[in-house]
């Protein structure tokens, strides 16, 4: 797999222009190469924002609340680095799909750390099935995107999904919190919201982003099937019909919208992608936004 199979030399050309829009709220020691968007005591006042859940209130705008009856946060500029930890989940369930969700993973990452670089950023990995796995210690620099590019390329689909314990884990070893990126399926049984509470107590800035075959969030197939379970082998026999199709549609939906709540109650980004979308479309749309790399 070469460079291009993830980004094109096209794409690179708008990831430069698009950089400019991803805004920055977390400190780091090490002056970066960008102007940083964050809350506090910094050089000098730039701009209000609207308040989000998990701001921090003590730098509230109350006079701004006193006349609009709405709350703003002050934001302040300041010249500094971010740290962007990269989670990736290389469990065997992400094999599946047209294309494989661990492909289009693959490209999600390289573009968000391709843009971190660009930012002078620090950009790490860590791959995670039922517990943590490979990594790439912290990469900065364009000439990092190479190294960062082979690293993806040698991840393999294996083992059972262990999001809880893998999160849990990470967030306990790693010796400089910044944001954390989390790209999988998110398809576990035992959730996800344990290993989210760890980075949490570790001040992690969270972003999540789920990716899903269109088939697992609307399935089309009919009949009677058998279906295996793809990390653990296990196999059912179904008929399946229309009814049985609108119950998933259901049960699935349910399991988004838990997902949804938990994050937006603790701050957390929260994203979902269908592979059957082109990935240059999801990451443009919420990169205009400013709000995966902040």
């Amino acid at each position: 797999m070469e460079t291009n199979d993830f980004l094109d030399e096209d794409f690179l050309r708008k990831l430069e222009r698009l950089k400019i829009l991803a805004g920055r709220v977390l400190k780091g020691p090490q002056k970066g190469g960008h102007g940083s968007w964050r809350s506090g005591t910094s050089l000098e006042f730039q701009d209000y924002r609207k308040y989000q859940v998990g701001d921090d209130f003590r730098y509230v705008d109350w006079n701004v609340y006193g006349r609009l009856d709405k709350l703003f946060l002050k934001l302040f500029r300041s010249e500094e680095d971010l740290r962007v930890h990269i989670l990736m989940d290389s469990s065997r369930s992400m094999a599946y799909g047209k294309p494989p969700k661990t492909l289009v993973a693959k490209k999600i990452a390289a573009a968000l750390s391709y843009i971190a670089i660009a930012n002078l950023d620090h950009v790490s990995f860590v791959s995670f099935a039922d517990s943590v796995g490979s990594s790439l210690g912290p990469q900065r620099g364009k000439k990092a995107y190479h190294s960062i590019v082979r690293y993806l390329k040698d991840l393999a689909p294996k083992g059972e999904t262990g999001l809880n314990a893998s999160l849990t884990d990470f967030a306990a070893t790693c010796t400089r919190p910044g944001l954390a990126v989390i790209i999988s399926d998110l398809l576990d049984s035992k959730g996800l919201e344990k290993g989210l509470e760890a980075l949490i107590q570790r001040k992690f800035k969270n972003t999540v982003i789920q990716v899903l075959d269109h088939e697992e969030l609307s399935p089309s197939l009919d009949g009677y099937l058998i279906l295996k379970e793809m990390e653990t082998g296990e196999t059912r026999r179904l008929s399946l019909s229309a009814d049985l199709r609108s119950l998933y549609r259901k049960k699935m939906e349910q399991f988004l919208q838990e997902i949804r709540e938990f994050c937006l109650k603790k701050g957390i980004g929260y994203y979902l992608l269908d592979t059957s979308i082109p990935f240059e479309d999801f990451l443009f749309d919420y990169l205009a936004e400013g709000t995966l790399l902040r």
